[in-house]
């Protein structure tokens, strides 16, 4: 399948991340190059005047990013969307549900070339149409997969495209094992590491708070005790950037974890990964009643693997859902 023609080759995550992280540290070194120029230069001096220029041009950036980055998300969302769709529309085929509900491998195939066509050169927009587990008629009316699986079991040729019953079984293998157990492990991971992060930028954040209030008061304190009309000492200086620092420094960390989200998503990858384990469950003991007496039915065998398919499909596309409101930024935030 070509590559869409309004996708360019680029990591969209990375590059929102770092476009985002960029934002979060720009006011920070504002501060530091003001501080710097009001504690250690001398007013009117050169090199003063270069940390002032370096600071209004970290601020022009900040702003110029701001506003020319509308809905900076957006392509990243695109990308991954239309990834879960395209290996979604693979498992679909396999399942022989939605759309390919009750046809020939050949007819199969044919609405699969049609429907990744579109689905490689569909928008936004488009795709949202993709994601919804239900087809729309003319008239508007939806007729949901999973009604439309039971509701067919009495029609004739029930099993069309789903072979014979050692063939149902097969899919049920291949499904079980590089749908449902592998997707389960990858939310695993991913909660792991989303907890982790979320974890350190919490330790970061709370440091600096400390450290922040700790050297306020070493500063209050040389101050305090200072005589009137020396010049301030270098350890009196260091201590005000720092003191001047800091503050920008916890902002940017809190900037960062909101930016990245990682205690949502993980929250999200725990529950979704909590329902694949319970699909699991349900299609493992499947499995086990194709060696059972009396053996199910082929017709019986497949309806019920097709209706756990969909559900199945439906807590992926929920998952997918959530993350997408997760992710999802009008604009990237910044402040001072």
């Amino acid at each position: 399948m070509p590559r869409p023609t309004n996708e360019i080759s680029v990591d969209q995550q990375g590059r929102f991340r770092a476009t985002g992280i960029r934002l979060a540290v720009l006011p920070a070194l504002a501060v530091v190059f003001l501080t710097v120029q009001t504690v250690f230069l001398e007013h009117g001096s050169d090199l003063g005047l270069g940390f002032v220029l370096a600071e209004c041009l970290l601020l022009v950036v900040m702003v110029w990013t701001v506003w020319t980055e509308q809905e900076p998300s957006r392509p990243w969302i695109t990308s991954r969307v239309r990834a879960e769709l395209f290996r979604r529309e693979m498992f679909l085929v396999l399942t022989a549900v939605g759309p390919y509900l009750g046809r020939t491998d050949e007819e199969a195939g044919r609405v699969r070339d049609a429907r990744l066509s579109l689905l490689a050169a569909a928008g936004p927009a488009e795709l949202d149409g993709f994601t919804r587990l239900a087809d729309r008629d003319t008239d508007g009316a939806e007729s949901h997969w999973q009604d439309e699986v039971w509701r067919r079991a009495t029609n004739a040729n029930p099993n069309a495209g789903a072979g014979t019953r050692s063939d149902t079984t097969e899919r049920m293998r291949t499904y079980f094992d590089y749908r449902i157990r592998r997707q389960a492990l990858f939310f695993e991971l991913a909660a792991e590491k989303c907890e982790r992060t979320e974890s350190i930028l919490s330790r970061v954040a709370k440091g600096a708070i400390l450290a922040a209030v700790v050297v306020a008061l070493a500063y209050g304190a040389l101050l305090f005790s200072g005589r009137d009309g020396d010049e301030p000492s270098v350890a009196t200086a260091v201590i005000a950037l720092l003191a001047a620092g800091l503050p920008p420094l916890c902002n940017t960390v809190l900037a960062v974890q909101n930016l990245l989200a990682a205690q949502r998503l993980a929250a999200s990858y725990r529950e979704t990964r909590q329902e694949l384990l319970g699909h699991e469950n349900t299609l493992r003991k499947l499995l086990a009643e194709t060696g059972a007496e009396p053996e199910p039915t082929g017709l019986e065998l497949a309806v019920c693997f097709r209706a756990l398919a969909i559900r199945v499909e439906s807590t992926l596309t929920e998952e997918l859902r959530r993350w997408r409101i997760i992710v999802a930024k009008p604009e990237f935030e910044a402040g001072l």
